[in-house]
């Protein structure tokens, strides 16, 4: 019996589940830039209530630009 230093069943469940990590990341950016969409669009209740770490993030990031007059969404 010849000696394999790698099980064959193994590389493509490897393979696999890179894959659905690559697709879950894809995913979680999409989100990421959707929601920050509809916060710049005015949907910041929404936001707020649905999404509260995205929220808190967003109003951090947005509201240190008001300090100089460049409000980037409504509030």
């Amino acid at each position: 019996m010849p000696y394999k230093s790698i099980d064959t069943k193994a590389v493509p469940a490897a393979s696999q589940m890179e894959h659905l990590e690559v697709t879950i990341e894809g995913l979680k950016a999409n989100l990421d830039n959707a929601v920050e969409v509809a916060f710049l669009r005015g949907a910041t209740e929404w936001v707020r209530l649905n999404y509260p770490s995205h929220y808190e993030r967003l109003l951090m990031r947005f509201d240190s630009s008001a300090l100089f007059g460049h409000r980037g969404y409504l509030h």
